[in-house]
């Protein structure tokens, strides 16, 4: 009998398995902590206006929350990760999501969290969820620093695609029998290729798109009053 029926449960994670993005939390941590190089903290309030006046791209911000660990010693950031997790992601898992990813591990299925942020603090996400494999970007890293490169593919778009597609086939599993779950427009490739497609909590021009491909939705927003409390918190010190 093959592995896990040769069935994947994929999930994405900022804005559907979480409710916010891992990578930005992270990164504001890094921020707010000023644990970052203070010539990469400096350009950071810039570049987050940049992108709020969409000068910058989705793109250009998963590269950025990678960038962001520059300079800083691998075991460290494996440490903060830990402790952004436990104080501020831990939190945002939510309901729907635990619920579907406890379904497929019990279904003996291979589960596997994909995202763009940083790998660091999607292991983390991983670690806690005990799933089988976690795909996130990766930077090199030199004598035991993390360097501004990044590893490829982004995984982002058919980076993401090409990146869980080769976790796949490692395993021994085919993609066009496994699930995704994701909330983002720039997962199509991804949905694309899969054989249970299901879109979460999408904005409405993507519900539209997932109701005209026949894709079913579903909203996963269960969180509790002191978390969304502790994000606005969060964001407004960005100016710090």
């Amino acid at each position: 009998m093959a592995p896990f029926g040769r069935t994947a449960a994929i999930f994405d994670v900022d804005d559907s398995l979480l409710d916010g993005n891992a990578g930005t939390i992270f990164s504001w941590y890094l921020y707010s902590e000023k644990i970052m190089l203070p010539e990469i903290r400096s350009r950071i309030p810039r570049l987050v206006y940049e992108f709020a006046r969409r000068r910058l791209t989705e793109r250009d911000m998963v590269e950025l929350g990678s960038r962001c660990q520059a300079g800083l010693w691998v075991d460290d950031i494996r440490a903060h990760a830990q402790d952004c997790f436990e104080r501020h992601l831990k939190k945002r898992i939510t309901a729907g999501a635990a619920r579907q990813i406890r379904k497929h591990l019990l279904s003996g299925h291979f589960v596997l969290i994909a995202s763009g942020s940083p790998q660091v603090i999607v292991d983390e996400v991983a670690r806690h969820l005990r799933v089988h494999g976690a795909i996130g970007t990766r930077t090199r890293a030199v004598d035991g620093k993390a360097t501004p490169d990044i590893l490829p593919p982004i995984v982002f778009q058919d980076g993401k695609r090409e990146a869980v597609s080769r976790a796949l086939e490692r395993e021994g599993l085919d993609l066009a029998r496994s699930w995704l779950y994701s909330d983002s427009p720039a997962d199509v490739p991804l949905f694309e290729a899969v054989g249970h497609p299901v879109v979460v909590n999408p904005k409405e021009a993507f519900r539209l798109v997932a109701e005209q491909r026949g894709w079913p939705v579903v909203k996963w927003k269960e969180r509790n009053k002191e978390a969304q409390a502790d994000l606005a918190s969060e964001w407004s010190s960005w100016d710090g």
